[in-house]
């Protein structure tokens, strides 16, 4: 029985409508041969439940009467991977599109293991495949994964054959009862105390060493306020979701042309392309450069943590108000080591580890005197958060992903709005490259367009860098 690291309850109790705290991989599936017929579904069942060894894809949450405490993981003693697994009829590439954004907007079962897979038999004209696949959708909650934890289970999971799984441990566990949870949580309240005190003061010193070090800083600073747009926020609970698929190989080929950037680069510099084209669109000239959040991975240089999610979150100006694409990507690619220097200094870094989170119960009643005083959510004000968007890294995938006799050939997914109103994700699989976008469609109200508008200024980096001497 492990207790939830302080970073991951947060994800547990900021969970909403507004900002489901859970993001969604899918991978779209063709035969090996491309002649052979598609699994059934009992052998995609059965697939499912040999490979899912895995004790993290074994566990669940036994959360203490009234939220008292951080809820406790244990192995499911009820674990059956029939409770995990659902199966749907075809669907078109919309239709799957429109499944997905609301698979995104729909809460997770804690009583469960927190993920769950969704096996669509046959989606016809899915972007870059040529013919129908079979596209299998893994839910993930926050808690329980960031996107480097989450690989490792979809690996897991369709990394290989059955003889290719490391044998795990998958004894059932014991759930403590309601009154051994109360009275961990009874006896842990002297500690508590002492711990939201210390964070109090920690907090303090923290910002007080950032501030003193930013006074004589050689390195850059990420942007303080955002520029302020529509698509800030307040965000709703619906969502969209759209997907525009590039070539990898061709984006390879922009990356050398250009010199000195990563793909990671390119990605930031078409998004904000896109964004400041979409706002002037709607008659919106953005007063500055908009900005995006960007995860960036710590493990490795955080031995002792004991948290699924080992990120932080970095702010990087998308230099949008540049409008030659190439010296955009070489101004994107300064702001991204700018914040990788600036996460190398302790001060910095420091800001932001998450070193205690209130209890379920108080979390749950700040939120409630928030609502009631209306005090705007994170983000949801001009001065909240310095960034108009969301955006992942490209993921570095080695092993091909398989289920059963198919083999992938396509990935996409959505990631969770939380204070944003656009959010993109990028998956990798083979020469697939996509680009995923999920937005609040009160916000932005024509994502269809937008999307067209990530494919132009794609278009426009490739030209102008292919024109490079």
């Amino acid at each position: 029985m492990q207790q939830l690291s302080p970073q991951d309850a947060w994800f547990l109790y900021s969970d909403s409508a507004r900002f489901r705290q859970a993001y969604v991989s899918a991978y779209a599936f063709a035969p090996v041969d491309g002649t052979s017929r598609p699994p059934t579904r009992d052998e995609i069942a059965r697939w499912v439940e040999d490979h899912a060894t895995l004790p993290d894809l074994r566990r669940r949450l036994v959360r203490t009467p009234l939220d008292l405490g951080r809820p406790y993981w244990v192995q499911d003693p009820d674990f059956d991977v029939a409770n995990q697994v659902s199966f749907y009829g075809p669907l078109s590439w919309d239709g799957l599109r429109g499944f997905l954004a609301a698979l995104a907007s729909t809460p997770m079962d804690d009583g469960r293991p927190l993920w769950e897979l969704h096996v669509v038999d046959r989606v016809d004209e899915v972007p870059g495949t040529s013919g129908p696949v079979t596209v299998v959708a893994i839910k993930i909650h926050h808690c329980a994964a960031d996107g480097v934890a989450g690989a490792q289970a979809i690996t897991a999971l369709f990394g290989g054959d059955v003889a290719d799984v490391e044998p795990t441990d998958t004894r059932r566990g014991r759930v403590p009862s309601d009154l051994e949870l109360v009275a961990r949580a009874v006896a842990g309240i002297p500690r508590g105390i002492a711990q939201l005190v210390a964070a109090a003061r920690t907090a303090k010193e923290k910002r007080r060493a950032q501030l003193s070090e930013r006074e004589t800083a050689s390195y850059p600073l990420p942007p303080q306020r955002r520029t302020p747009t529509s698509l800030d926020g307040p965000v709703g609970s619906a969502r969209v979701h759209e997907v525009e698929v590039f070539s990898l190989a061709e984006m390879q080929e922009i990356k050398a042309r250009i010199g000195e950037v990563t793909v990671n680069d390119l990605i930031l510099t078409i998004v904000g392309g896109a964004l400041r084209a979409y706002l002037v669109e709607q008659g919106e000239v953005p007063g500055g450069s908009l900005a995006a959040s960007v995860p960036m991975t710590v493990r490795g240089t955080q031995p002792t943590s004991d948290s699924n999610n080992q990120f932080v979150m970095t702010v990087v100006g998308l230099n949008s108000d540049i409008a030659d694409p190439v010296a955009r990507a070489r101004a994107v690619r300064a702001a991204v080591l700018g914040e990788r220097n600036r996460m190398s200094v302790p001060a910095e870094a420091a800001v932001l580890a998450v070193d205690f989170v209130l209890p379920g119960w108080m979390f749950r009643v700040a939120r409630a005197l928030e609502q009631r005083c209306g005090t705007p959510s994170d983000g949801d004000s001009e001065g909240g958060r310095p960034f108009n968007t969301f955006v992942t890294s490209v993921p570095r995938r080695a092993t091909p992903l398989r289920l059963v006799d198919m083999t992938a050939v396509a990935g996409f997914g959505t990631t969770n709005l939380d204070g944003t109103g656009t959010s993109h994700s990028v998956r990798s699989t083979g020469d697939v490259l996509a680009l995923n976008i999920t937005a609040d469609p009160a916000l932005l109200t024509d994502s269809r367009r937008y999307a067209e508008l990530i494919r132009k200024s794609y278009t426009e980096l490739r030209d102008a860098a292919f024109s490079t001497a």
